[in-house]
C-alpha cells in the first residue's frame, strides 16, 4: 500500500491523471491489449479532462475501458457513472465500439449484471474465471463503501460471480450492477482517489486498521494486494485529516 497526499483536489486530479497515463503505457509495454476499469465522481472527473486533453500519449486502440460499477439508468442520465465517463474522457479519445466494455444501462440490476459479466470474463485471464484488469480507479463514500460494495449489504460477500446485482443500495438509485471481491483477485495496480472532509472520518477507519477493518473499501484492497497487486490511495488533505 502506498499513500500519496495532496493539499487539494486539484492537485490530486493531476497527479493522478498522470500515473494513469505512465500505468497504462507501462502495461502497453508488456501486454498487447490492457484494460482499465473506471470509477464515477467529481475528482475522477476532473482527472478524465485532463487525460482527455492529451489524446495521443497513449495508443488508445489497444486499451479496453471499463466501469467498476454502474447504476441501471440510461448511459445518458446524469446518474449514470459511463454518462459522465463518456462526456469527460472518452468522447475525447480515438476509441472504437471494440475498445468499450459498455453497461446495459436502463434494465434491471441482474440484467445488468449479467451482460456485464459476460464482457468481464472475455478479457484476457490471469488465472482460470479471473481476468486482468491491469488498471482499476476507485473512490470511496463517507460510509466507507467502494465500487456498489455497501457496509452491511450481503454483495461484499458474493464468492462466485465477478460482477454483482445490487437492489438495495442505500443511496439512490437503488438498482446497480457493480464488480466483487472475486474480481478484484485480477487487479494488478489500483488507484483509489479520496477527496474532501466528508471522507476523512472513513478513511481513517480504513487505513488505521487496514489489516482487519470491515469496511468495504478496505476489504477490496487487501483483496488486490492478496494477489501481488499494488494499492495506491490519492488523498487530499481534507481527507486525510484523520490519518
Amino acid at each position: 500500500m502506498e499513500l500519496l497526499t495532496f493539499d487539494d483536489s486539484t492537485a490530486l486530479a493531476e497527479s493522478a491523471a498522470q500515473m494513469a497515463l505512465q500505468t497504462i503505457k507501462d502495461g502497453l509495454a508488456e501486454n498487447e491489449r490492457v484494460t482499465w476499469i473506471l470509477t464515477g465522481g467529481r475528482t475522477p472527473g476532473a482527472a478524465y479532462r485532463l487525460i482527455a486533453g492529451q489524446p495521443d500519449v497513449v495508443d488508445w486502440s489497444r486499451v479496453n475501458i471499463g466501469m467498476g460499477d454502474e447504476r441501471c439508468v440510461a448511459l445518458d442520465d446524469s446518474e449514470s457513472n459511463w454518462g459522465q465517463a463518456e462526456r469527460d474522457l472518452l468522447r475525447h479519445l480515438p476509441l472504437t465500439a471494440e475498445n468499450l466494455l459498455k453497461p446495459a444501462g436502463a434494465v434491471t440490476a441482474q440484467e445488468a449484471a449479467d451482460h456485464y459479466e459476460v464482457l468481464i470474463r472475455d478479457l484476457p485471464q490471469v488465472s482460470p474465471e479471473i481476468p486482468r484488469l491491469d488498471l482499476l480507479w476507485l473512490g470511496m463514500g463517507e460510509d466507507g463503501h467502494t465500487l456498489s460494495l455497501f457496509p452491511g449489504l450481503e454483495e461484499i460477500e458474493e464468492a462466485n460471480r465477478l460482477v454483482a446485482s445490487v437492489y438495495n443500495s442505500p443511496k439512490p438509485p437503488p438498482q446497480r450492477a457493480t464488480l466483487t471481491l472475486k474480481a478484484m483477485r485480477g487487479v494488478k495496480a489500483c488507484h483509489i482517489l479520496v477527496s474532501g472532509a466528508g471522507k476523512a472520518d472513513a478513511l481513517g477507519k480504513a487505513l488505521s486498521d487496514a489489516g482487519n477493518s470491515h469496511l468495504p473499501v478496505a476489504r477490496v484492497a487487501r483483496e488486490i494486494e492478496s494477489q501481488g497487486g499494488k494499492v495506491i490511495w490519492f488523498v487530499d488533505k481534507p481527507a486525510g485529516a484523520k490519518l
